[in-house]
């Protein structure tokens, strides 16, 4: 495997159009939650069966705030890179959460979250598209100031409406059937095309694995 240096970082990219799906689900510090209580599914509008990494999505706790849950496999920690096809300027990305145990006292049972992205592509430097602003956080609107990434910043799926912040523009569904709580959640999100060498947070959060994992996309 070639090492990457930095200054050459930026060039690096993925040899067809990819987009890194970052399922992030955000809990409270009260909500008992662990990663054995948590099942996630993904699918995209434009495949007709279930995205699936090689041995199922895993749920891991990899960054430093332990509030975040995010969906990856053995190879990436944070999310999945998977192809888009060469002509596509929209699509759907939908995340379904089932979180089951005693969460919380005040709203116990199971909960299903239904959170739904309409993306645009935008045209861009490169062939990568990330659901992760830490990755083209320049080019967002949350650079103003010289402030830096923010986990906070992604659009993070929530277990209560309450969490969702109103500059997300999002629209909220609550509701209780039958013993389960449910949330829907859909907002858009426009991403910017960079390059795979630009997807730093991978590495840093992506576990053992993560560089081989980018290397095998170039």
């Amino acid at each position: 495997m070639s090492e990457i240096s930095l200054p050459d970082a930026v060039s690096v990219d993925a040899r067809e159009r990819v987009l890194h799906l970052l399922p992030v689900l955000q809990v409270d510090p009260f909500d008992r939650i662990d990663v054995e209580n948590i099942s996630l599914s993904v699918s995209v509008s434009w495949r007709d069966t279930p995205i699936m990494p090689q041995g199922g999505w895993g749920i891991r706790q990899p960054y430093p705030n332990r509030l975040y849950f995010v969906g990856g496999s053995a190879d990436c920690q944070l999310g999945q890179f998977i192809p888009l096809p060469a002509d596509a300027d929209r699509g759907e990305v939908v995340f379904h959460w089932t979180v089951s145990g005693e969460v919380t006292q005040i709203m116990p049972g199971t909960f299903q979250i239904t959170h739904s992205l309409d993306l645009t592509f935008c045209e861009g430097v490169g062939m990568t598209y990330s659901m992760d602003v830490a990755n083209w956080w320049a080019l967002s609107e949350f650079a103003e100031g010289g402030s830096s990434p923010e986990i906070g910043r992604n659009r993070v799926s929530r277990l209560k409406a309450a969490g969702v912040s109103p500059s997300r523009q999002a629209t909220v569904e609550s509701k209780s059937r039958d013993g389960e709580w449910h949330l829907d959640i859909r907002e858009s999100l426009s991403l910017p095309a960079i390059t795979l060498g630009e997807c730093w947070t991978i590495e840093t959060y992506g576990g053992e694995a993560a560089r081989d994992y980018l290397e095998a996309l170039r």
